[in-house]
């Protein structure tokens, strides 16, 4: 509703209780009903609009006044306490709506900030990726539903070999550029639905869902490659990476052990000098471990 309605509003309620104050007993405390549509016209307008509405009561309120009294020095001061009374209302309940704004304000910056400050607290701020928090309480989620549906699950830890040569040969900005690099890839290279993560420095993980060995063997064969070509760009490093995989059915081990299990995959990729993928497959009480030959570069 516009103001100029509101305020319209406010000073025909204003001339209705004027009627009623030149017709009914003077007696009756009229005057404190003038403050209804004053403070109303301030609140839900602006110190303006309930200034206006004020000097319409202050003249009505006079008016109804002189009626019954007539015009003496009692009236005078009368008028003059009550309409000082009617425009300090006014801009008191204007301050008072304009102080609540401020604190809605506030609270709603607050509360981005905290939105903000999540998402952060689960984000990585150089990729954009979940970071091991976030990662770690999916595969929780995860892990739990795969307790109830059966649902298959494979846990990749990848690591990028040579990084620490880059940054020596190259820079710390080049660095960060791979790395970003890579999280881009791991999103574009595993399937809607799956979880990418940076855990800390070169290290990422992959969380796959309903995912059979072979399918986590192809994503990760995959994921190498990529970073493989990527590494490219850097002739004087020699940039690939090792991917340690670990698959699951229902019931699984608990987080931590599927994490563990899948960096012992990761080490066995390391060891054998880099560019590769290990899968290990744990259903009931047996492991086993299958080799992704590394091509030659």
């Amino acid at each position: 509703m516009p103001l100029s309605v509101r305020t319209a509003g406010a000073i025909a309620l204003v001339a209705g209780l004027g009627v009623l104050d030149a017709v009914v007993s003077p007696r009756l405390p009229f005057s404190i009903l003038y403050f209804v549509p004053v403070m109303a016209a301030a609140w839900f307008g602006n110190r303006a609009h309930g200034f206006v509405v004020a000097v319409a009561a202050i003249g009505t309120r006079a008016g109804a006044d002189v009626g019954w009294n007539g015009f003496d020095q009692l009236s005078a001061m009368q008028l003059v306490t009550w309409g000082a009374a009617l425009v300090v209302a006014s801009a008191l309940t204007a301050w008072a709506h304009s102080l609540r704004e401020d604190v809605n304000a506030l609270e709603d910056r607050n509360n981005e900030l905290l939105q903000i400050e999540r998402s952060f607290a689960r984000t990585d701020p150089l990729t954009s990726l979940c970071n091991r928090r976030a990662f770690v309480d999916a595969l929780q989620g995860a892990e739990a539903r795969g307790r109830r549906t059966g649902e298959r699950l494979a846990v990749a830890r990848l690591d990028i070999d040579g990084f620490k040569t880059l940054n020596d040969a190259y820079s710390r900005n080049e660095g960060d550029q791979l790395l970003r690099a890579v999280a881009t890839s791991l999103s574009l290279t595993t399937r809607m639905g799956d979880l990418a993560a940076r855990l800390e420095n070169d290290e990422f993980a992959l969380l796959l869902y309903s995912c059979s060995p072979d399918n986590a063997q192809k994503i990760g064969r995959r994921v190498v490659d990529e970073v493989a070509e990527l590494g490219r760009a850097y002739p004087n490093a020699r940039v690939t990476a090792s991917v340690g995989l670990a698959c699951f059915t229902a019931p699984g081990p608990d987080p931590d052990e599927m994490m563990r299990l899948a960096g012992g995959a990761l080490r066995q990729a390391r060891q054998t000098g880099g560019n590769a993928v290990i899968v290990e497959m744990a259903e009931a009480a047996r492991a086993v471990s299958a080799v992704s030959e590394p091509p030659h570069l």
